[in-house]
């Protein structure tokens, strides 16, 4: 069905995100996960791994450009 369609293009869209932050390292992909999904702010998850600010920003816009080009591979398919 639809619904069933749907659920595994789903799962397949969250495999391919999960494989885009993967390949940034472990950090880069750590950082984005407390930042965005956790919701701690960007001082505290600097704090939380020994990094500068600075540091988990870089990782922030290398994850959110990793993202981007993905999404740019969803709109082409």
């Amino acid at each position: 069905t639809h619904d069933v369609e749907r659920s595994i293009a789903a799962r397949q869209h969250v495999a391919r995100v999960e494989q885009a932050l993967a390949a940034l390292g472990e950090r880069p992909a750590a950082v984005f996960r407390r930042h965005r999904i956790d919701g701690v702010a960007q001082r505290d998850v600097a704090a939380e791994f020994g990094v500068s600010l600075s540091t988990v920003e870089s990782d922030l816009r290398r994850a959110y450009r990793a993202l981007v080009d993905l999404r740019s591979t969803f709109d082409e398919a």
